[in-house]
C-alpha cells in the first residue's frame, strides 16, 4: 500500500497537547503579565513560565487557569513551584476553599481526545493578547 501525497495525517494526542501547552503557557504568562505569582518579579517571555499549582500531569487540572499562573524560573523550577507561597496567593485570589477544590478536581482521571485539544488550543491562541 502506497503512501498518499496528498492526503493529510492526523494529529495524534500527544502531538496536540505539545501545541496546547504552547498556547496555553503563552496565555497565562501575557494574562499576569509576566509577572511570578509567588515572588513579584517581573521578566518576559524567555524568563516567565507557566507554573502549576498542581502538576500538569494531572490532566484534569493541566489546563486549568485558578491552576496555573506565571512564575519565574526561581520559583518554578529551583523553589519546585514555591508551593507554601503558592497556595496562600491562590486563597488570596480565590478564595479559601481553592485548595480543597484543586485537590477534589486532581482525583478525577482525564484522557484528552482530539477534538477536546484542538478546542483548547482554538481558545487560548484566540485569547491570546
Amino acid at each position: 500500500m502506497k503512501n498518499n501525497p496528498g492526503k493529510k495525517k492526523k494529529p495524534t494526542v500527544a502531538k496536540l497537547k505539545k501545541v496546547a501547552d504552547k498556547v496555553f503557557s503563552d496565555y497565562i504568562r501575557q494574562r499576569d503579565g509576566y509577572t511570578c505569582f509567588t515572588c513579584g518579579k517581573k521578566g518576559d517571555k524567555t524568563s516567565i513560565q507557566n507554573g502549576h499549582y498542581v502538576s500538569r500531569g494531572f490532566n484534569s487540572l493541566r489546563y486549568s487557569e485558578r491552576n496555573t499562573a506565571a512564575q519565574c524560573v526561581g520559583c518554578n523550577i529551583f523553589r519546585k513551584g514555591n508551593l507554601d507561597e503558592y497556595a496562600l496567593r491562590l486563597r488570596q485570589k480565590y478564595g479559601s476553599d481553592i485548595l480543597e477544590q484543586l485537590a477534589a478536581e486532581k482525583k478525577k482521571i482525564k484522557q484528552f481526545t482530539i477534538r477536546e485539544l484542538e478546542e483548547i488550543i482554538k481558545k487560548y491562541d484566540h485569547a491570546r493578547l
